[in-house]
């Protein structure tokens, strides 16, 4: 009896907390926020950083992580990628970017540029088909064209996403 105790806890110490935490540290890569708005509603967001960092050259030398928001705010959702460094190129206005879901086939999605002119964001403008293609995801590569760099490729893990829109 004693044995058979010490193999269950063996078992839950060694193996259990292992793949709990990997797949605690999936899910957790998301953040999730509620925020007062500007007109006393609540602005909910939630945040992924990329995978993997976007290596630049002059002027916007070094690496760059990528960040995917949802967001939503006074009944409409977002969906928009913010470079930490460097700059998407102005072409996105009626541009596009290639997503990959899952190693299938990738699939164009319109970008539009921020309407603010924050040339360091661009916005999907399907967010609602991106945010179901999220929920139903493991990886995710996004390839997009920065100001004056070759075509980048933006790696993300969305598992464990959650929305309710």
């Amino acid at each position: 009896m004693t044995v058979r105790l010490a193999i269950v806890y063996l078992f839950c110490f060694f193996v259990l907390p292992a793949d709990a935490h990997s797949y605690r540290a999936l899910a957790d890569g998301w953040r999730y926020e509620k925020t007062p708005g500007p007109t006393g509603s609540s602005v909910y967001k939630a945040t992924l950083t990329s995978d993997n960092t976007v290596q630049f050259g002059y002027p916007y030398s070094g690496g760059s992580a990528v960040t995917m928001t949802i967001r939503q705010t006074n009944g409409s959702t977002y969906a928009y990628l913010e470079a930490a460094n460097g700059t998407f190129t102005r072409s996105y206005q009626n541009g596009s970017a290639r997503i990959q879901f899952d190693g299938k086939p990738p699939v164009s999605y319109a970008l539009s540029a921020a309407a603010n002119g924050r040339a360091n964001i661009v916005f999907f403008d399907a967010g609602e088909k991106l945010i179901a293609q999220l929920k139903r995801t493991r990886t995710m590569v996004v390839r997009l064209q920065f100001a004056g760099q070759p075509v980048r490729e933006v790696r993300f893990t969305p598992v464990g996403f959650r929305w309710n829109s």
